[in-house]
């Protein structure tokens, strides 16, 4: 849900003219893994031209809520300044909770959050960082109807053929108009007026200025920005960051994939050398996260290569180069292939689940698989999902591969083998008429049980790095 509201906010803010991208790493992705990086409290997105911020909150019950705390950097506005905004969104789920559909987002600025006392929730333990919810009272339609009357804050509706009711608060702002239908779940009225500035400035965001800022988050958000922007004008000071070891090792991190966007020769380097600082697991990740970025770099891929193979790192950090090779934006099918058969079951899984479609070039290979006890399965199942029959059906000749050939061409469309062969033995053609009225009865036949990694193959990644006209 988190992922759907950041992409529904950013794709809404770049009709008003915003340059949008990533603030907070993959937060228009649900990719989830177990090293988690302790970044600095920031927003999810930012325009990368008037430097503004914006939060995305999607749920599938609407609230203004926020999770706040005492702690230094961590209260509710922290990495907010007074013109940033807060998004809330809808969120319609099934029955088992996934996403249906996302509403319009309720766009507040943290200065008019901040003039309303919010009401606090119950403290949490201090494992969870001694944090406490609070919310502004909203008020939601309950059922549709007609807006019949607005007065001190309160919003009646009419709903057809049913008493009307009338909801809110005394001095509430009205979100709506008298005569206006609503659905049910329509936001009628707030205690905090809903921003309405909402258009870009333009190219007002002075980045040389906040690179040089005190405020951790102004500065990352600067060196991220001049990357992305290829602000060649830059690049000593950001350069100046990476160097610096009294930095935040998070900036100086970013600050490195910023260089390597801006054709720095050494960057890529400097940031694949994941044994550089303290050798900490978090800033490990973050470090192939980043590489997994640079799409287009044959250095950063070459680096992701050496990372992926190198067994005395981590599996996390295996798979998660496996990941940027495969299912992030490198995308080379013969790299994630050579990891499918990985000793590492969480290096293998992340390989088998973000390999792309293979290319004419790899389908010698998968032929060969098919006589390979280990690798046959999946091997059959990709070259069913490319649809090779003319180099399936080639392999029906051979012993050892022919039980899987039969079972892949087994797994396609009948009308479309009987139109690239045009006859088989009787003995083949009689084994996939059985296979394809099996699976008319049975959509989950399959030659290798994938359905293990269905999970991992939801989740995915939308290359930041790519801003938005």
């Amino acid at each position: 849900m988190g992922a759907l509201g950041a992409q529904r906010v950013a794709d809404d803010l770049a009709g008003r003219g915003h340059h949008i991208i990533e603030l907070e790493r993959y937060a228009m992705a649900n990719k989830i893994w177990t090293t988690k990086v302790k970044r600095l409290r920031m927003a999810d997105l930012l325009c990368v031209s008037c430097g503004r911020r914006f939060e995305a909150k999607a749920k599938s019950k609407l609230e203004v809520k926020l999770s706040d705390s005492k702690q230094a950097g961590r209260g509710w506005s922290d990495g907010m300044r007074p013109d940033d905004v807060f998004a809330f969104l809808p969120v319609t789920v099934d029955s088992n909770n996934m996403p249906l559909g996302i509403g319009r987002p309720l766009y507040l600025a943290t200065a008019s959050m901040n003039r309303i006392t919010p009401k606090q929730g119950q403290l949490k333990s201090a494992a969870d960082g001694s944090e406490r919810d609070v919310y502004w009272p909203i008020t939601v339609a309950k059922r549709a109807g007609i807006v019949t009357r607005i007065q001190s804050g309160k919003v009646t509706v009419q709903p057809p053929g049913a008493k009307a009711s009338t909801l809110g608060r005394p001095g509430d702002q009205p979100l709506v108009q008298v005569g206006d239908h609503v659905e049910n779940g329509t936001v009628l009225s707030s205690t905090v007026t809903p921003a309405t500035n909402l258009n870009c400035s333009g190219a007002t965001w002075n980045l040389h200025e906040a690179i040089a800022s005190n405020d951790e988050v102004e500065a990352f958000a600067a060196v991220k920005a001049a990357g992305v922007l290829k602000a060649e004008h830059l690049v000593d000071p950001v350069r100046a960051i990476a160097h610096d070891d009294e930095r935040d090792m998070r900036l100086r991190i970013e600050a490195l994939g910023s260089l390597a966007r801006l054709s720095d020769p050494h960057a890529v380097d400097r940031l694949a050398d994941l044994d550089d600082g303290d050798v900490d697991a978090a800033m490990q990740m973050e470090r192939v996260l980043l590489l997994s970025e640079l799409v287009g770099s044959q250095a950063a891929t070459e680096s992701l290569l050496q990372i992926a193979k190198g067994v005395d790192y981590s599996d996390e950090v295996r798979a998660a180069a496996v990941w940027g090779l495969g299912a992030a934006w490198h995308d080379h099918f013969g790299y994630c292939w050579s990891f499918a058969f990985d000793a590492s079951e969480k290096v293998r899984r992340h390989a088998q689940a973000s390999l792309g479609a293979p290319t004419q070039n790899d389908l010698p290979d998968l032929v060969a698989a098919l006589k390979e006890v280990d690798r046959a399965p999946l091997a059959a199942a990709l070259l069913a999902r490319s649809r090779s029959v003319a180099e399936l059906a080639a392999a029906l000749s051979d012993d050892q591969s022919h039980a899987w050939a039969i079972q892949s061409l087994g797994q396609i469309d009948p009308a479309f083998v009987r139109q690239k062969v045009s006859q088989l033995c009787a003995e083949d053609q009689a084994a996939l008429d059985a296979l394809w009225r099996r699976n008319l009865r049975d959509t989950h036949n399959e030659p290798t049980n994938l359905t293990e990694l269905q999970f991992l193959a939801g989740q995915s990644l939308r290359a930041p790095e790519s801003v938005r006209p």
